[in-house]
């Protein structure tokens, strides 16, 4: 359960309006595009669509996410890998709770790409709409947009990031109020409340009737986000910003397409537009830009979030990551991740070419990543919350059949577009579980290296050791925590500096550390103090911020001159061994030695650390893997 509270700020119900509902606001753009693509439209199917939408917003939504999931959290962290980490590693059956973690992991991942095409080009599809001749410029417009929208992730989103929440307010009071102006004009849709019309067209169309289901899931698309949003907002805002505005509005909206139908059925070619005056359209389009921009901007910060999240975590390479900004450490950019995003985004828009196409792949993608979501906290009620088996089947069980329901059709979509995020996501498992299964190998290999030799071997010198007039800070690696590979050095060179400590960086799978656990010190070979610096894995790894800090509190043996010390890390070159080792095999030691060689170099640890460039120094080493 959640153990961190939070005073309620009424400025993040704006906030949580700009950056959680991003995506899950402009499903009205496809959704019922997508439903009445291959269907009649007539009074049954419209009433029972409806309320089929209608209801799913109530039961996954507004019950399940809301009500339940957002209780069960990391520190007041959600998100997938935040779940993840509660789980403890020694337990039976780790291992299946950790794929299916990596494998949401790379489902969100997925999201990043396919979120800004899908809402991007349903609001350029609104220029069909304002003329049939303007429909060429529908895919070069969204290209455009996204270009610019990838280009500009360097500069932050601080800056741009205030006008979110405002934005995404008129956004949903604009799509409410058209949404509100064709009920009253045809009341009768007013009757898809009752769910019994939800059950009726299921019932009636049978096999059809469930395919389209995975149509009717794409208004639920950024459920996920409320609880991967978790930890900057809290509960309070993200369920009062729901209940008091996004809920009402989508329903108005929704509400309102499916009444414009009933009168006029050949606005299904694309029922959002449709229902806005001539005059309008244009306007409600540029407002639509707008909050499709946000709403990938969020998924995309997200998604960098999730990056790092993962490298602390040991299931991620070290990658290169940008602060852009020195007030909010939660404003990171990611080089690669955003080029490759860039590059996945673009291919989606040319090769699907309309938002109807894209669909396909949108909606497993996200459902998939729902329902391992779903399978984590029930396990987790089981584990750690003590709940019994009929407790956890009453509360959940309702819920975990929907998902799978919507899985169930969503799976035929595979083949017309869900592919592709499938292979994205298996791709990522496959990074994930080298990475984490080769640094797991590579530390035992070094712990055998180094236990060949008596550990007092470089305690004790036969000639009195060159003591260096430098004061040095060594950074062990996750491979060796103790700095034996620097102590072996010493002993090659017969040297020492005069003044040094030894520091390690201990990621704790919780997202903060209080300032008082920040460090802890022991003694280390050579009259050497051991440095352990703690971090939660939300957090920035600076460590001469925290030397510095450490330096004036006068917590260490002695003082360091931190503007003239020397940084020294740890660099192992890798070579591989035949065949198969532990849990890898030899194209995934291959793999992982590429891997290692191109993100735990010297230039890797100084952004990821924090160290400065013109005085740090590496120390080589070797071990075969």
């Amino acid at each position: 359960m959640e153990i961190q509270t939070r005073p309620f700020e009424p400025a993040l119900v704006l906030a949580a309006l700009g950056v959680v509902y991003g995506d899950i606001g402009t499903s009205p753009l496809y959704t019922l595009q997508a439903c009445f693509k291959d269907m009649m439209v007539n009074q049954d199917n419209v009433l029972g669509v409806i309320s089929l939408i209608f209801w799913s917003l109530i039961l996954v939504v507004s019950t399940c996410y809301l009500s339940l999931f957002l209780n069960a959290s990391n520190d007041g962290e959600g998100g997938v890998l935040a779940l993840l980490s509660l789980f403890n590693k020694k337990q039976k059956r780790y291992s299946l709770l950790f794929m299916a973690g990596v494998l949401g992991a790379g489902l969100l991942l997925s999201d990043g790409m396919l979120t800004p095409a899908v809402s991007v080009m349903g609001a350029m599809e609104g220029l069909e709409v304002i003329s049939p001749h303007l429909s060429f410029w529908t895919v070069p417009f969204t290209a455009f947009i996204l270009l610019v929208l990838f280009a500009s992730q360097r500069f932050g989103t601080q800056k741009i990031g205030g006008a979110f929440g405002p934005i995404l307010l008129l956004w949903f009071l604009v799509i409410g109020f058209l949404g509100l102006w064709q009920i009253v004009h045809h009341p009768l849709i007013l009757l898809a409340f009752n769910p019994y019309y939800a059950f009726d067209f299921l019932v009636h169309h049978g096999w059809s009737g469930f395919l389209l289901l995975g149509c009717v899931f794409l208004a639920i698309t950024g459920a996920e986000a409320m609880y991967a949003d978790l930890g900057p907002f809290g509960k309070g805002p993200i369920r009062m910003t729901w209940f008091g505005l996004v809920l009402p509005c989508l329903t108005l909206s929704f509400f309102g397409q499916g009444a414009h139908l009933l009168a006029v059925p050949a606005a299904a070619a694309n029922p959002f537009y449709y229902i806005a005056p001539t005059w309008f359209v244009l306007p409600l389009l540029i407002l639509a830009a707008l909050a499709t921009v946000i709403a990938s901007q969020a998924i995309i910060s997200a998604s960098y979030s999730l990056t790092k999240q993962g490298i602390l975590l040991g299931v991620i390479p070290r990658l290169k990551i940008v602060q852009t900004s020195a007030r909010r450490t939660g404003q990171i950019y990611v080089p690669s991740i955003n080029a490759f995003f860039a590059i996945g985004c673009l291919f989606l828009v040319f090769f699907f070419k309309t938002a109807n196409a894209l669909t396909n792949a949108y909606g497993i993608a996200i459902n998939i990543e729902m329902v391992i979501m779903a399978f984590l906290i029930v396990v987790l009620a089981y584990q750690k919350w003590q709940w019994s088996i009929w407790k956890i089947i009453g509360v959940f069980g309702a819920f975990v059949l929907i998902d799978l329901a919507f899985l169930a059709s969503n799976i035929f979509k595979i083949v017309s577009g869900g592919w592709m995020p499938m292979a994205f996501a298996l791709a990522c498992l496959v990074v994930m579980l080298t990475w984490y299964n080769g640094m797991k190998a590579l530390r035992g290999v070094c712990a055998r290296k180094l236990a060949i030799e008596p550990k007092e071997a470089h305690q004790h010198y036969e000639v009195e050791p060159h003591m260096m007039e430098l004061e040095a800070i060594f950074i062990t690696g996750t491979y060796d925590k103790q700095g034996e590979y620097f102590f072996r050095y010493f002993d090659v060179i017969g040297a020492r500096p005069k003044r040094s400590i030894l520091v390690t960086v201990e990621v704790h799978p919780y997202p903060f550390v209080k300032q008082g656990a920040r460090f802890s010190l022991s003694k280390a070979p050579l009259e050497m103090t051991h440095v352990t610096l703690h971090f939660g894995f939300m957090e920035t790894l600076d460590i001469p911020k925290y030397l510095k800090q450490m330096n004036e509190a006068k917590q260490l043996p002695f003082a360091l001159d931190l503007e003239c010390a020397l940084y020294f890390t740890e660099n192992i070159a890798l070579t591989a061994s035949p065949g198969r080792t532990a849990k890898l095999f030899a194209w995934q030691k291959r793999f992982f030695i590429f891997m290692f060689a191109n993100t735990v170099g010297t230039f890797a640890a100084l952004e990821f650390l924090g160290l400065p460039k013109d005085r740090t120094v590496t120390v080589g080493a070797y071990a075969e893997l």
